[in-house]
């Protein structure tokens, strides 16, 4: 395997940077937000607050391996079950095993409808640190009133109307204009349509040059990219339509570039090509796939995602565009992009993490539709139990 890339390396160092400036702002009075993920980011950053996402920060929680810790720390205090969404709300309970010296109190806690654990997690956050919370109704993940078509993303960047409810938008507009008036009042900052246009185009420049970077990928052979580094870019994500996100992704792309010009592999033992169709973390039983078979991860949904969020501003009214946006952003549930990314990366097989046991799920059967080899595991880790399921497919 390859080093890791310098455009990433930045990446990580400038999370670590961004989070230590925010503690210590926060810390003298400066507005700080926690957000459920693509709810209302680039408004904030419209305000010039800083926000923090927290599926990044649960995935941090996950990459540090602090998962069982927090877990348990959960548990003590009676939260009993699965706990990934909660492991924010467990660092701010015993702030000392935290990451990178935790998080500061923010002035607000964003929250959603879109499942009933993120609105009770972000609920119970928001009363163990004493500070407000705001939820937000018709989120992506809201049941469809109108059924997307087979190549939604083909059209989700410009037709988007046609993918979202009138109703359901109208009602979502006016929470978001209602929340923007709460930020007014809660910061004294003034909210600016000028800066929201502005971070809108700076988005779509920079999903632009995500989704470059994910074509580059795609195309070359053999792999320029680890999953791991492709991953960890996503991070810009987070920083959508700000200048330093956009900056890094050009860096990103640009190396990604070179590396493809210069015949370079993020792997020493590539034979086999997978697409990893899940949303959770990097297999730890990647490593015994390469040696053992050669099967790398060459993409994952990570990659196809930027594509997603770009949106075409009409009638000079950034906020209806981006609010289309919060109601329908993808569907992962959807088997025709799953096998239009597989294509576009040319991959031997899909791998997803399910529970196989019970009946065939809907993404194996399109893919042995498609005769495609999928490969269903019950969960990311290297154990015996997961490497025997890995034999007895590689070896078939």
């Amino acid at each position: 395997m390859t080093d890791r890339l310098e455009s990433v390396n930045t990446i990580r160092a400038h999370q670590r940077t961004w989070l230590a400036e925010t503690r210590e702002r926060a810390e003298s009075g400066f507005p700080f937000v926690i957000c459920t993920s693509d709810e209302f980011e680039e408004i904030l950053h419209a305000f010039g607050i800083p926000v923090l996402v927290i599926n990044y920060w649960n995935f941090l929680i996950t990459a540090q391996r602090k998962v069982r810790h927090f877990s348990e720390v959960l548990e003590t205090r009676g939260y009993v079950g699965p706990h990934f969404f909660a492991l924010g709300l467990a660092s701010t309970l015993e702030p000392a095993e935290a990451p990178w010296g935790g998080l500061p109190k923010p002035a607000l806690i964003i929250g959603a409808t879109r499942h009933e654990t993120e609105l009770k997690v972000t609920e119970t956050w928001a009363r163990e640190l004493g500070c407000p919370y705001f939820p937000l109704d018709f989120n992506f993940a809201s049941p469809y009133r109108r059924l997307p078509p087979d190549d939604w993303w083909a059209s989700i960047r410009d037709h988007w109307e046609d993918l979202v409810d009138p109703a359901r938008l109208e009602l979502r507009i006016a929470q978001n204009e209602a929340l923007i008036s709460y930020v007014e009042v809660l910061t004294g900052m003034s909210f600016s349509f000028q800066q929201l246009r502005q971070v809108m185009e700076r988005v779509n420049a920079q999903m632009d040059v995500m989704t470059e970077a994910r074509d580059l990928i795609a195309a070359a052979r053999p792999c320029p990219v680890t999953l791991r580094d492709q991953v960890s870019a996503y991070q810009t994500n987070w920083h959508r339509g700000t200048i330093s996100g956009l900056a890094h992704a050009r860096a990103y792309r640009d190396e990604i570039r070179q590396r493809v010009g210069d015949g370079v592999g993020a792997y020493q033992n590539e034979r086999i090509r997978i697409l990893y169709w899940s949303m959770a973390q990097e297999p730890d039983f990647h490593a015994y796939l390469e040696e053992r078979y050669g099967a790398v991860f060459v993409g994952a949904p990570y990659g196809a995602m930027p594509q997603t969020y770009a949106r075409t501003v009409y009638r000079d009214d950034p906020l209806r565009a981006l609010t289309a946006r919060h109601i329908f952003l993808f569907d992962m549930t959807s088997t025709s992009w799953m096998l239009n990314e597989a294509r576009l990366y040319g991959v031997d097989v899909v791998v997803g993490v399910e529970d196989a046991s019970a009946y065939p799920s809907r993404f194996r059967q399109a893919c042995e539709s498609a005769g495609l080899r999928y490969l269903a595991v019950p969960r990311v880790t290297d154990d015996p139990e997961v490497r025997s399921i890995l034999d007895r497919f590689f070896t078939e």
